[in-house]
C-alpha cells in the first residue's frame, strides 16, 4: 500500500540493464535512455577502452552487446572492475574560478525538479555542453562522457560539471577519460583531494568551498 503524504513528485525511473563484453554478462542499475553513450562512457571512464577503435556495439533493448580486443588486462579489469590505478593527468589549458560557477546553471533540469531523484553531469568544452542525468551519479558521468565522445569533443581542454559530490571514483573516471578538471555545487571527499593531489587533476567543489590543482587560475 502506497501513502501519499501530500502532492506526490514523479518517481524517477531505474531499470536493470545487461552489458554483454566479450560474451560476459555484466548487470546494472540505470536510468535506461542514452544506453550507447552509457556503454560508451563506461568503458572509457573505468580505463577499459583508450578509444572508440575497433569497438562494436549494439542495443538491443535493455541489452548492450559490446565487442572489444581481448586482452589479459581487459578480463583483469572486467572480473570485479578493476580500480587498482595511478594514471596521471595533462593540463593543457586554464580555467577561471569566477567563470566556473556561472556553469552551474547547466545542471538545473527539468527532469530533476519533476522528481529530485536524478544527478545530472555535462561535460563542458568552449560553448558547448553534453549533458545527461541518471538516478546514479556514477552513471550520469558516463552518460556525458559517452555523448562528448560521440560528439569528437576534445576531452584534454573541457571539464566535468556534476550535481553530486566529488569521491575518489568520479575523479579516476575523470582522470581515465582525459578531463583535466572536475567541478561541483556538492561537496569533496578527502579521499578525492588525494587522489586530485597524486593525478594532477583539477577540482573545484563550491559547497567546501575548495580549488585545487593548476588548470584553475
Amino acid at each position: 500500500m502506497i501513502k501519499y503524504l501530500g502532492k506526490p513528485l514523479e518517481i524517477a525511473v531505474e531499470e536493470e540493464v545487461e552489458f554483454v563484453i566479450n560474451g560476459r554478462v555484466y548487470r546494472k542499475f540505470c536510468t535506461p535512455s542514452m544506453l550507447r553513450e552509457l556503454a560508451i562512457g563506461f568503458l572509457v571512464s573505468e580505463g577499459i577502452l583508450k578509444s572508440l577503435e575497433n569497438l562494436k556495439l549494439e542495443i538491443c533493448g535493455k541489452r548492450i552487446l559490446i565487442e572489444i580486443p581481448n586482452t589479459s588486462e581487459l578480463n583483469s579489469r572486467l572480473s570485479g572492475f578493476f580500480r587498482n590505478l595511478r594514471p596521471k593527468i595533462r593540463i593543457k589549458g586554464k580555467f577561471k574560478l569566477e567563470e566556473l560557477k556561472e556553469y552551474l546553471q547547466i545542471l538545473e533540469i527539468e527532469e530533476y525538479r519533476k522528481t529530485r531523484g536524478y544527478h545530472v553531469s555535462a561535460v563542458v568544452t568552449g560553448d558547448t555542453f553534453y549533458r545527461a542525468y541518471d538516478v546514479s551519479r556514477h552513471n550520469a558521468v558516463d552518460k556525458a562522457i559517452g555523448m562528448a565522445l560521440l560528439n569528437s569533443a576534445d576531452l584534454s581542454n573541457s571539464f566535468l560539471l556534476i550535481s553530486g559530490r566529488i569521491s575518489r571514483e568520479i575523479a579516476l573516471k575523470c582522470v581515465n577519460a582525459g578531463i583535466p578538471l572536475l567541478v561541483s555545487k556538492a561537496a569533496i571527499l578527502s579521499s578525492a583531494v588525494e587522489f586530485c593531489i597524486e593525478s594532477g587533476l583539477s577540482a573545484v567543489s563550491f559547497a567546501t568551498n575548495i580549488a585545487i590543482g593548476n588548470a584553475i587560475e
